[in-house]
This record gives structure tokens, sequence and C-alpha cells, in this order.
């Protein structure tokens, strides 16, 4: 597969587990504090900051055995199998909030 299909689906999975994570409401208190002043403290701004928070910290940690796996196995930066390690971290990730959507 392409790597770039890869790295798009990988932004694609964070994304949709920013939005429907059931770990949402424990983003929410977090972001409500880590939230810049400049942005008013309505509800939507909150869950807006929350869902943000989610979808980064997926898109970080499903990068961890990736990049694990690519320094210990001195591949090429960015190749297809640490870009499907990535993706399929990424969705290991996710797998509460496809549950969440599908059921």
């Amino acid at each position: 597969m392409d790597r770039n299909f890869l790295l798009f689906g990988v932004i694609g999975v964070s994304i949709l587990n920013g939005l429907f994570s059931p770990f949402l409401a424990i983003a929410v208190p977090i972001a409500a504090v880590l939230m810049p002043e400049v942005f008013p403290r309505s509800v939507g701004w909150v869950l807006f900051f929350s869902s943000l928070l989610v979808a980064t910290a997926t898109l970080l940690i499903s990068g961890i055995p990736a990049a694990l796996y690519e320094r210990l196995a001195g591949r090429d930066r960015g190749d297809g199998a640490t870009m499907a390690i990535w993706l399929a971290g990424a969705a290991l990730l996710a797998f509460p909030a496809f549950r969440h959507l599908l059921g």
C-alpha cells in the first residue's frame, strides 16, 4: 500500500477516536484546565479541545510501537511496514470508539 494512504488512514482513525471515544469523559476536565485563556469556557469549546486531546493522544501513542519497530529493525524512515504498524496501533486504540459508533 502507498504510505501516504496509510498516513491518512492513521490520521482519520485518530480523528474518529477523538470524536466518538468513551474516554472523552476523562478528557473533558483535563481539557478545561489546559484550554488557552483566549477561548471562552463554553461547553462547545471544552468538547472541541477534549476531542482534540484524545485524537492527538491516539496519534502519538499509536506511533510508539511503529517507532520502536523502525528503530530495532533498522528500517528506512516511514516505510510501508512501519506505517501499517502505526495504523494497527491507532485502530487498536480506537476500538472502543468504533464499538460505540457501530453499536
